[in-house]
């Protein structure tokens, strides 16, 4: 059975989220097949042949490759959407439950409880749906072993208060692992800024159902922009004893690329600090530190920064 908690959410931040396009566009879902749900709202609706099996194997991926601690025990998701990487997780033997959090409460009681079934075969007791702010998460200090994002955090109004309250709630030695974005640290204000008044296109007005005669930029949808020099610092200020980040890189057609692929992380990035710099032709680059290229990535509509930030065992 699938078990939902109701956390205090400020009017402020209620509101906001009821005005936002992803309430209406969870009722519009709630109808539809698993798998629907999960491309159009994990996903945004730009990976159509995403399965379940792509996100286990990144998951593993990453457990097996850059993680000092394994996944196990209690988890939570933040901006956890229908608790498709939450139901994902919890498939794991190790993981005791999973605590969903999301703000939009349609997408908690309409849609999650879909996805935890559908992933879980019917087993969803162990993924606990959350209408709730990753702001005010209401656990006990140190009383969950690890913390997930999937391209959520970039989206907190204040991300130094969020990270201090996931900070909070892990036990010692405990740790956050985000699929997330940072930008280069060469980056301006003003470069952050132009990221966040870039107004969508035509068609991704059409692909998120945004009226088309209408302005809308990224700033209005609740963007954010960090680099990676501000990610690092806010984990510091929340408390963070060691932090990690690579950039998860998609491969193509080029030989050095799926050459390099096949070997170990480290020997990856120590190789790629030796190229030559990657010239982009668009703005909304991640930074490029510690690359590593995977074929899973490419399942993804998205590259990503793999942020991870242990809390002290002391």
């Amino acid at each position: 059975m699938f078990n939902i908690l109701q956390w205090s959410i400020n009017d402020e931040l209620k509101k906001e989220t009821e005005e936002h396009y992803r309430t209406q566009f969870a009722l519009d879902l709630k109808n539809e097949e698993p798998l629907t749900i999960i491309r159009q709202i994990t996903f945004d609706k730009v990976a159509p042949n995403i399965e379940i099996k792509d996100l286990e194997n990144l998951i593993d991926f990453v457990e097996n490759n850059f993680l000092k601690n394994k996944i196990k025990g209690i988890g939570l998701e933040v901006g956890a959407g229908p608790a498709t990487f939450s139901s994902v997780l919890a498939k794991r033997k190790p993981i005791e439950k999973m605590y969903a959090v999301e703000v939009c409460e349609p997408i908690v009681k309409l849609l999650a409880p879909k996805i935890a079934d559908y992933v879980l075969n019917g087993k969803s007791e162990k993924v606990i749906g959350v209408i709730g702010s990753f702001d005010n998460m209401e656990l006990p200090d140190e009383s969950v072993d690890f913390v997930f994002d999937f391209f959520s955090l970039h989206h907190s109004n204040n991300l130094a208060v969020t990270l201090k309250e996931c900070f909070r709630i892990l036990k010692k030695d405990g740790f956050i692992f985000c699929f997330d974005k940072a930008r280069p640290d060469y980056f301006t204000e003003k470069d952050l800024n132009e990221l966040l008044d870039t107004e969508y296109s035509e068609n991704d007005k059409k692909l998120y159902d945004f009226s088309l005669d209408k302005r809308f930029t990224r700033r209005m949808n609740g963007e954010k922009e960090y680099r990676l020099k501000d990610w690092n610092d806010f984990f510091n200020k929340a408390g963070f004893t060691k932090i990690e980040n690579y950039y998860l890189a998609k491969l193509n057609k080029r030989f050095i690329k799926r050459f390099l692929s096949v070997m170990p992380v480290w020997v990856q990035t120590k190789i790629n600090k030796l190229l030559p710099e990657s010239k982009f032709s668009h703005k909304f680059i991640l930074s490029q530190e510690n690359k590593v290229y995977s074929g899973l990535i490419n399942y993804f509509p998205k590259e990503i920064s793999l942020l991870i930030a242990y809390k002290s065992k002391q």
